[in-house]
């Protein structure tokens, strides 16, 4: 899977990548836009979560990711396959909706 046209456009629109989120995990830091393959390939997240694609950490041994339905979840760097998904969120837009307080 690629970036979806919302996350290019969050990284061209220069929007802080530090944030709180007001959901748990409470903390999104996007990965840099130009590592966003490199890190993908490197968690296997093809392998493990196929359909999925990473674009952020919760700091906490969870990556955010873009599922296949265009929901946003949070997956376990440890353990990582789609039922251990937990929902963030239910699109691009209520996600970014959730995004706060750039740190």
């Amino acid at each position: 899977m690629a970036p979806s046209p919302e996350l290019i456009a969050y990284y061209a629109s220069g929007k802080p990548l530090v944030c709180e989120l007001d959901a748990n995990p409470f903390l999104c830091e996007f990965w840099p836009p130009e590592e966003l393959e490199q890190y993908n390939h490197e968690y296997e997240v093809s392998e493990y979560a196929p359909g999925y694609f990473g674009f952020a950490t919760s700091g906490g041994g969870e990556m955010f990711a873009l599922a296949p339905n265009g929901a946003i979840v949070c997956l376990p760097f440890v353990g990582m396959e789609p039922a251990a998904a937990s929902p963030v969120a239910p699109s691009w837009s209520a996600f970014e909706g959730m995004l706060r307080n750039a740190l």
